[in-house]
């Protein structure tokens, strides 16, 4: 079971728009993995007005590339984003070439990015829980195909991605798993 943790952004600023800015907000999210394995970890934006590309690309872009979460069990979800913020963060990932899962208010997961990450993503939330072969099928790709994108995705933060011991296969086996929306317990790391 993951630990659920709310990082705050507008601790940041309502109008959060440079790089150094950017770069504190991630060194307090990067305090906030360490020594952390299994964190759901949620990015909440509400009530940041708005954030410029600049800022988003420093904070999350570079957060987002700067860790591989599938190796600690970590999930990473972002939230509360009006159209402005949204955008930003749409800008951020495509140019980067990367993926974040959005918690929306209805509590649907959706994730900016990559068209062909979006559309494995949607089939994975449909599945629930899964390996890569029960992708490969849904979307008929080939299991090299199916392991690189959802390597992608867990890597990203997307998925939970946890091995299974004993594969009949020889190889190493995963299982993954959306993880739901944040719990009632969640911690939320508020302003130092």
């Amino acid at each position: 079971m993951n630990n659920a943790t709310t990082f705050s952004v507008v601790q940041l600023g309502k109008y959060p728009a440079t790089r150094p800015l950017g770069q504190e907000g991630r060194a307090r999210l990067d305090d906030l993995l360490e020594g952390h394995t299994n964190l759901a970890l949620t990015i909440d934006f509400t009530g940041v007005e708005v954030m410029n590309i600049s800022f988003a690309d420093e904070f999350l872009g570079k957060f987002l590339t700067s860790h591989d979460f599938s190796t600690t069990g970590t999930t990473v979800r972002v939230t509360g984003l009006n159209a402005d913020n949204r955008y930003s963060i749409l800008v951020c990932v495509e140019r980067r070439k990367i993926a974040v899962t959005v918690l929306e208010e209805d509590g649907t997961l959706t994730l900016l990015g990559d068209p062909i990450l979006v559309a494995t993503f949607d089939a994975a939330k449909e599945l629930r829980e899964f390996k890569a072969s029960d992708i490969g099928d849904k979307l008929h790709l080939k299991a090299p195909n199916a392991n690189n994108r959802l390597k992608r995705l867990a890597d990203a933060g997307a998925l939970h991605k946890s091995q299974v011991s004993g594969s009949a296969r020889g190889g190493k086996e995963f299982v993954y798993k959306i993880v739901d929306g944040p719990s009632s317990n969640a911690r939320t790391l508020s302003p130092a």
